[in-house]
């Protein structure tokens, strides 16, 4: 009999419970036998595998009988039993402490000599995790197991980490855990969240989780490719399609074969674009330009949107048909105003990483401004704070930095300070012009008009609704 032995409630430990379900998600489904054991060496869960070591492991003595209702006590143990180790020995961790999650190994006899920690809300270890052999299964499905526990949600200022996916708050630990979830999967994800919350960020950690992982991950910036050439930057083209195509080149969605695509600002493409891309979603397959021929390709696809996606489908914008496509599993990041109790962690981490890159020692943060910087209102997010922080630490001149190093030398807080924003405003200015010239010089002919832009004349409607031109 497999399943759940005990019953931890999301009221005790609502992180811990999080996780646990994840992880029993994912072993209910793995070949190898898992088995998760509470401080006590009490039984909380083991998959169906897990019975057929029964006879190898005192503490699962009694999978074997009819009526395994009772669960067993630390006595039955092994001697040198590695839950018990991990109990016993392990100092308290954070949920994103890459050497306490390090699968350990016990002694070779040991009939599940792979096990890692699952830390609890308040950092100490709740439980362990330990996996049986299996010679057969590969390492990725132990990778998972162990990412849903040990996902960079830091709360340790002091720990050089590989992502910056850092926050304690509860919106963060949800995050987390679907993240984990959603790595496991082949569906495409739509992820939703203001400019500067790490979008990017979160689609490279889902493909760093999944079983592509060892394929390219490759992003495309929507926003900041011209019309005319975001589907050759796609789908590539061949010789001759236009001018300038002197030799066939590979789309991105093809240098991306066996990986991920994170095609970011999805909203700012075009009708007809997005008409070729829900093609591809369908049939995954894409075209050239300039070619008849179908290529199948085997790509993931992960998009992201800095504003609701759903709006722009109601105001008929955006197709409906391609929004349900990407969005299987949407993800929403929240904003750092709406979870002010990470930007303690988030500002020691952007110190120590901008003290290392600028070679400076000894900086710390006063408390009162910290205070002030916990109050701030950030437009622009994790990017503006990490800008902010980069910023005091060239500039000060003293070993703490100040209000008058943070907040007094930052520049307007509004989302358009950061180069990629102010860049596209100042195409979509440029853009609105053209396209007021132009009727102006076709006397307000819309088809005439269309044709001296070189844009379809329904993309010239849409973009007259866009820029609000009567």
């Amino acid at each position: 009999m497999a399943g759940s032995f005990l019953q931890i409630q999301p009221e005790d430990d609502c992180i811990l419970f999080s996780r646990l379900e994840g992880l029993t998600l994912l072993a209910d489904h793995l070949p190898k036998p898992v088995v998760i054991f509470d401080p006590t060496l009490k039984l909380v869960y083991a998959n169906a595998k897990a019975q057929t070591f029964a006879s190898s492991c005192p503490l699962l003595s009694h999978l074997s009988t009819p009526e395994c209702d009772s669960v067993s006590n630390s006595k039955d143990s092994c001697t040198t039993c590695p839950a018990k180790e991990r109990f016993l020995y392990e100092e308290p961790q954070t949920a994103t402490d890459a050497e306490t999650a390090t699968v350990g190994q016990s002694d070779p006899s040991c009939p599940f000599p792979n096990s890692f920690s699952v830390p609890g809300d308040e950092g100490n270890t709740a439980c362990v995790v330990m996996m049986g052999k299996c010679p057969e299964e590969s390492t990725v499905w132990k990778t998972r197991l162990e990412g849903l526990s040990s996902l960079n949600v830091s709360s340790n200022p002091n720990k050089q980490l590989s992502h910056s996916l850092i926050g304690r708050s509860a919106s963060m630990q949800r995050l987390v855990e679907m993240i984990g979830l959603i790595s496991t999967s082949e569906s495409t994800v739509l992820i939703e969240g203001e400019s500067g919350t790490g979008k990017e960020l979160v689609a490279k950690t889902i493909h760093e989780l999944s079983p592509r992982r060892d394929a390219p991950f490759v992003v495309v910036e929507c926003s900041s490719l011209p019309e005319s050439l975001l589907e050759s930057e796609l789908f590539g083209h061949v010789k001759g399609a236009f001018t300038g195509a002197i030799a066939d080149r590979k789309g991105l969605f093809e240098e991306a074969e066996g990986g991920t695509i994170f095609l970011d600002e999805i909203a700012d493409t075009i009708p007809t674009f997005q008409a070729k891309l829900l093609r591809v979603l369908q049939e995954g397959e894409i075209k050239p330009v300039g070619s008849n021929q179908q290529i199948k390709i085997n790509v993931r696809v992960i998009s992201a949107c800095n504003k609701p996606l759903i709006r722009l489908v109601e105001e008929k914008t955006f197709r409906s048909d391609l929004y349900y496509r990407l969005a299987v599993l949407p993800l929403l990041v929240p904003a750092l105003r709406d979870r002010r109790e990470d930007i303690p962690l988030l500002v020691h981490h952007f110190l120590e990483r901008s003290c290392v890159k600028n070679r400076k020692t000894g900086l710390s943060i006063s408390s009162t401004t910290m205070k002030a910087l916990v109050s701030h209102e950030w437009a622009g997010n994790v990017r503006e704070l990490e800008n902010v922080i980069e910023r005091a630490v060239v500039i000060t001149q003293g070993y703490e930095l100040s209000i008058q190093d943070t907040l007094g030398t930052r520049p307007c807080a509004d989302e358009s300070s950061d180069l990629p924003s102010i860049s596209k405003a100042a195409r979509k200015a440029v853009e609105k012009q053209e396209i007021l010239k132009a009727l102006q010089e076709t006397q307000g002919d819309k088809t005439r008009a269309a044709r001296k832009l070189n844009i379809s004349r329904a993309n010239l409607y849409n973009k007259l609704k866009a820029y609000q031109i009567q």
